[in-house]
């Protein structure tokens, strides 16, 4: 197993789990700290983060003051690393993991009436899971009108209209083989 670094907030320079080159790709420390500057404050904010692998979102989040997060990681290996990291910081009682795939975690959210301010969508890359994803959150609203969208892809994934319709595009930037897109809801599905 290898370890990166928090990069901001209480746990800053502490580090997390992550899996040996060959594994799932995690966000880099350069991409996280690009992600944060533009977020800002996060302090009181509830995070989601799906495909959420280690943890390094939500975790960075929770550093960083977030009230609390809930990681959707179908992969059952990668919920129990995520689950780890999360004790080894002790911060398991700030995040609810749920192993599970987005697909079902979504509507499942939707039924408990959870809203978030926060939303990071870091799908495998080239799997076509995050325009999927996209369409399922526009069905079920988890979310309010300032809720902000993290979408993090590959500079080869094509994002067609029908992706982002509804959505208004705040910024995007590219940083290597990685675009990072911030995204609001665009349209009066959202809760107040």
């Amino acid at each position: 197993m290898n370890r990166i670094r928090i990069t901001g907030g209480s746990l800053k320079g502490r580090s997390i789990g992550v899996p040996k080159a060959g594994g799932a790709r995690y966000t880099s420390a350069k991409v996280r700290e690009a992600i944060f500057d533009f977020l800002g404050d996060v302090r009181g904010a509830r995070v989601l983060d799906l495909f959420a692998g280690s943890g390094s979102l939500s975790i960075e989040a929770l550093s960083r003051g977030s009230k609390e997060a809930t990681c959707v990681e179908k992969d059952r290996g990668m919920a129990k690393l995520l689950r780890q990291n999360l004790e080894d910081l002790s911060l398991i009682s700030y995040c609810d993991v749920l192993n599970m795939d987005v697909i079902y975690a979504i509507p499942f959210l939707h039924g408990k009436a959870r809203t978030y301010d926060v939303v990071f969508v870091d799908p495998p890359y080239g799997e076509g899971f995050l325009s999927h994803s996209m369409e399922l959150l526009k069905g079920y609203a988890i979310y309010h009108r300032n809720t902000l969208f993290i979408l993090e892809y590959s500079k080869r994934t094509m994002l067609n209209g029908n992706t982002l319709e509804g959505w208004e595009e705040m910024r995007t930037k590219r940083y290597g083989d990685t675009l990072i897109t911030v995204l609001k809801m665009d349209s009066d599905q959202t809760k107040e």
